[in-house]
């Protein structure tokens, strides 16, 4: 069985190597094989292959992606290509903050992912929404 430190540092080296450096293979090795993804993208599955197309889509979408982890998140990065499926791209920067939960199997692999995201003050950053951005932080 691993220890939450182990899972902790599991999950640091999941965000940098995927999200961070784009290196999907590293996800294939450490998602098990009965992943679950309980925030999955609209019109994504909720599985392991859900959750890798997920991360190519972000990764395409979004390629100097850059997420910080802790027990919250931050995504920043520039929207190139559309925030979300058909949605336009502004090319305007962006935060994303995010909250997300990780839980582990006995050998260490990552079985699920809970995640909450702040899309509509991120839709409002964009001008995606008629809503006004929330204050930027200092």
């Amino acid at each position: 069985m691993t220890t939450p430190e182990e899972n902790t540092e599991t999950v640091r080296e999941l965000i940098q190597r995927v999200m961070n450096e784009g290196d999907i293979g590293f996800a294939e090795k450490t998602l098990s094989e009965d992943y679950v993804e309980r925030s999955p993208m609209p019109g994504g599955t909720a599985d392991k292959a859900g959750a890798i197309a997920m991360f190519n889509m972000m990764r395409s979408q979004t390629p100097d992606m850059q997420i910080e982890v802790a027990v919250h998140s931050t995504m920043t990065g520039t929207d190139t290509l559309g925030l979300m499926p058909g949605m336009p791209a502004t090319g305007k920067p962006f935060r994303l903050d995010a909250i997300d939960v990780f839980t582990f199997n006995d050998a260490g692999q990552n079985t699920e992912h809970y995640g909450v995201y702040d899309m509509m003050g991120t839709m409002a950053q964009l001008g995606l929404t008629d809503m006004p951005a929330p204050p930027s932080e200092a």
